[in-house]
Order: structure tokens, then sequence, then C-alpha cells
């Protein structure tokens, strides 16, 4: 009788086992379902994005079509036919040349010997004069070229220094936000590429200024080259922030989401491995959702791949998905939480093919394995990098994204 009440608690324990597997099955299902259903708005809202925009073109090009028919319309109005106007043109120069041709035969023929010495001596003196004329225009040109870059690049130093009207940036009267009056702070580091690596940048009037590293015109949102700080941590670090905008940091989804839903972006990555050989990835154009969607990788674009050298395409199958931590598993493996499994975080699907928020190791470190900071088209899982930086900017009015 013992042995049968045994066995019978085991077959409930394993039942409530299997049961609570299926629960997680059904969550992990959802999520799924949901995850799949944010990627196909994405994609939809992508196509009528380009949908609208080839609209717009075809209206643009319509408008300049139009235009220019009114534009030849009232030309026609005003000076006649183009064809008339063209023959006209063309008997007035017949009669030009049949006038000049009379005028040399007119001429005496001691003063045609005269004139036939003289023109050559005059078009060399005139090509002579052309040629120096030429030569001071290009000096002046580029002396103008100097000039100009060298009052932009003292008009910028003098914008961050804060010498407006002659007067230091602490005795300015503040504006909202303590930015000086009259003067916005700018939205990115492409906007005051060359000014300094630190920036005080404001995304909008009514939302408050913060700092952020900058490389030249890009805005560094994630750095790591030391084991200094921590990135095995929960999502309300993730979420706000956290390291030393001189060493090691990550901006936190807050502000990522708020820059790249602010203007298009795009995204650089660049991977330093055990070397010290620099590799880059880039994605154009690049953006995540808010909090309330748990902030997915919504938005993630062509991949660059005339970028030398090349690091490979190890993103791309993270598109869609939403932020992972250890305390908060929003990934799309059924039975496992892809944060634990890899020590860290980051837009986790089932689970991944790249770990840059992963544990950082010692060069003397080994056998890492899936908890390392690794890219698997630059040297796979096993391999962990020695730098990585993460850079936005804003995406140019001639860049290869728009144009298409």
């Amino acid at each position: 009788m013992a042995n049968l009440q045994d066995r019978v608690s085991v077959l409930v324990t394993l039942d409530q086992d299997q049961r609570h597997r299926l629960e997680v099955i059904d969550k992990k299902l959802d999520q799924l379902v949901e995850s799949s259903a944010a990627r196909m708005e994405s994609m939809k809202a992508q196509q009528l994005d380009f949908q609208q925009r080839l609209d717009s073109f075809e209206h643009i090009q319509r408008l300049s079509r139009s235009t220019l028919d009114e534009l030849k319309g009232e030309t026609d109005q005003v000076f006649g036919p183009r064809r008339v106007r063209q023959l006209k043109h063309k008997l007035n120069n017949r009669h030009k040349m049949k006038d000049l041709s009379r005028n040399t035969r007119d001429v005496p023929q001691d003063q045609a010997t005269g004139s036939e010495v003289s023109v050559p001596n005059r078009l060399d003196a005139l090509a002579t004069l052309l040629v120096s004329t030429n030569v001071k225009i290009r000096a002046l040109q580029i002396e103008v070229g100097n000039l100009t870059r060298t009052l932009r690049r003292q008009s910028h130093l003098i914008r961050s220094k804060g010498f407006e009207s002659g007067r230091p940036d602490f005795f300015q009267t503040p504006g909202p936000h303590g930015s000086p009056a009259g003067r916005p702070l700018p939205t990115s580091c492409a906007e005051e590429p060359l000014i300094s690596q630190f920036l005080r940048i404001q995304l909008k009037p009514q939302w408050e200024p913060f700092y952020v590293q900058c490389a030249e015109e890009w805005t560094v949102v994630l750095s790591r080259s030391s084991d200094d700080v921590s990135f095995e941590r929960g999502w309300l670090d993730y979420r706000d922030g956290f390291g030393n905008l001189a060493g090691d940091f990550f901006i936190g989804l807050n502000k990522l989401h708020a820059l790249t839903s602010s203007s298009l972006q795009e995204l650089r990555i660049v991977l330093e491995d055990s070397s010290g050989t620099e590799f880059y990835a880039g994605y154009a154009p690049f953006a995540i959702g808010s909090e309330p969607e748990l902030f997915p990788l919504s938005l993630l674009g062509r991949f660059q791949d005339d970028l030398q050298p090349n690091a490979g395409d190890s993103l791309f199958y993270h598109a869609g998905a939403k932020f992972s931590t250890l305390d908060q598993d929003n990934d799309n493996c059924v039975d496992c939480s892809c944060a634990t499994k890899h020590k860290g975080a980051g837009w986790f699907n089932n689970c991944a093919t790249t770990n840059l928020f992963g544990r950082y190791l010692a060069p003397n470190e080994k056998d890492a394995g899936e908890t390392g900071m690794w890219w698997e088209t630059l040297g796979g899982r096993n391999s962990s990098l020695k730098k990585v930086r993460w850079m936005i900017k804003p995406v140019g009015e001639g860049s290869d994204f728009l144009r298409r």
C-alpha cells in the first residue's frame, strides 16, 4: 500500500511538472506570435513609408513638369513660338555674316595686310591675359575656401566655449533647462563634429538635455574595452544606462529609443579582435521601440557590405526581437532564458548570433563559450572580442538609403 502511494505521489508530481512546462510553452508561443506580429507591422510600416516617398517623388515630378510647361507657355506668349524665335536668330546670324564679309571686301589692300599681321598678335595677347586671369581666379577660390573653413572652425569653437558677445558661458542668461538664451543645444554629434569628445545635446525643446560621447560625427551609445564595468545587469540598469562616458558604458534603452525616434539614424558597429585589428558592421536605417513594447529592435535596415574590413552580418537574426535581461525574459526561446544562458542582455531571438553585452574576458581567460563578447561572423562564439563600440548618426540627405 505504501509503495502504491509513493507511485501515486510521483505521478502527481510528474503531472504538475508537465502542466508547468505546458504553461511555459504556451507563454513562449504567445510571445513568439506577438514578436512575429510586431515584425510584420514593422515591415508593413516600412513598405508604406517607401510607397509614400515614391508617391511624393512622383507628385514633385508632375509639379515640375507642369511648372516647366507653364514657363514655356509664358515665354512663347511674350517672345513668340520657339521655332519662330530660332528662325529669327538664324536669319540675324546670316545677316551679320554677310555684313562682315562685305566689310572685309571693302577694306583697302594695305589695311588688310596690316590687319592680317596684327590679328595674330592680338589673339596671343588675349590668350595670355585669359590664362593669367584663370590662374588668379583659382588662387582666389582656394584662398576663399581656406578662409571659409577657418571661420567655420572659429565659430564652432566660440559656440562650444560660450564666448559669443565676448562673454563666457557662465555669465550668459540661462534659457530653458539651463541652455544659454537664444542658442539651442545641438541634437546630435553630427551638428558639431569637431568640438569635443563629450557634447550636451537636446533632442527636442521640451525634453531634458543630456551628455553623450562623440566620435567625430557619430554618437557613441555603447563602449567596451575592459572588465571595469559589469554588463550582467537587470532591466532597470539597461533601461536607464550605466557606466562612465569616459570609459565603458551603455547609454540606456530610453535614450537610445529617444535618439532613434527623433530622427532617422544609421548604426555603425566597430569590433576589435584579440590581435588589435578593427572590423566594421553598418546598418541603415536603425531604430528601437519604447519600453511598453519592451524596447524591440524594430528597424534594422540594409547591411552595409561595402565597409572594409567587414565584420559580416551577425545582427540580422535579432531584428524584431524584444530586449531581454537577467530579470526579464522576453526572448523567443521556449524552454530557456537566453540572457541567463549568455550571462548578459540583448535582443535575443532563439537565442543569438552575437553577444556583445556578454562577459568581457581578459586575454589570459579562455573557454568562455557562449558567455563571452563575440560576433558569430568574426571568429565565432569562442573568440571573445577585445573592444566593442556602437555608434549612430542621422542618415544624411545624400545617403544610399534615402536615394533608394
